[in-house]
């Protein structure tokens, strides 16, 4: 038996093959204290590591809490102007051109053969300002007033003057008398002609302009002032003989709103 088991092949290992605990051979002419060769790890995908989260600037912040205050405050405004509205119900002044009398309109010749004349003129305009608010008072500054005559290329100016500026109470009524006169304004003479047929026919167009400040109070503290130009006119003397003209209010040089 023990002849037998001497006579036996020995199996030859298979090209390749290596023991699963056996230590990796070292080449040889390297040196014995080499580090062996780690096995690689798994590569990871870059999804899979935590990401830092990022700072923001000051800048950045700055910017935030700006446009949070900006946003704020107009809300804040809205809200105070809704509820202003609600319960004052707030109403434009309401103005008209109630009269226009002429006491004198005179024309005098200038030079010969220069085609001019001279105008002399007096009238009283009569404007009547109406408060329609029942809580709410406007403050009127001084009145700058212009009046002309005629229309198109004939227009004539008869002067400007200023009143005194005045309040207006809740549901108030006032009559602004303006007096108006002009003295030796020169004339050409196809306008003096128009004029004279005009006025004798009452077919004479007045206009009437007055410039000033209104500011809006409540009880006695004034809460906001804008200048205005109060337009009145354009009608002949004829209508104003039997009615009051409407006025056009314009403000901020755009807004134009009919009282």
């Amino acid at each position: 038996m023990a002849a037998e088991t001497l006579l036996k092949p020995v199996l030859q290992k298979p090209p390749g093959y290596r023991e699963l605990h056996s230590q990796p051979q070292t080449p040889l002419g390297s040196s014995s204290s080499s580090t062996l060769r780690r096995p690689p790890k798994h590569a990871i995908p870059a999804s899979f590591y935590p990401t830092k989260k990022k700072q923001w600037s000051r800048c950045r912040v700055f910017c935030c809490c700006v446009c949070i205050t900006v946003a704020i405050v107009i809300l804040l405004l809205i809200l105070t102007v809704s509820v202003f509205f609600l319960y004052y119900s707030p109403r434009l002044p309401v103005v008209r051109l109630s009269s226009f009398r002429v006491s004198n309109f005179n024309f005098s010749g200038g030079k010969p053969g220069d085609g001019l004349s001279h105008l002399t003129a007096e009238a009283t305009a009569r404007l009547d300002f109406r408060n329609p608010n029942g809580k709410l008072r406007y403050y009127y500054g001084n009145v700058d007033v212009a009046v002309s005559v005629g229309e198109g290329d004939f227009e004539t100016s008869l002067g400007s003057t200023k009143v005194k500026g005045f309040v207006e109470k809740p549901g108030n009524r006032t009559v602004v008398i303006v007096p108006i006169k002009v003295k030796k304004q020169q004339v050409d003479d196809p306008t003096v002609k128009r004029l004279r047929a005009e006025m004798k026919s009452k077919k004479l167009v007045v206009k009437v302009t007055a410039k000033t400040k209104v500011g809006l109070g409540v009880g006695r503290r004034k809460i906001v002032t804008v200048g205005v130009t109060i337009s009145c006119g354009g009608v002949t003397l004829q209508t104003l003989d039997s009615k009051m003209t409407k006025c056009t209010i314009k403000m901020l040089k755009w807004i134009k709103l009919h009282s």
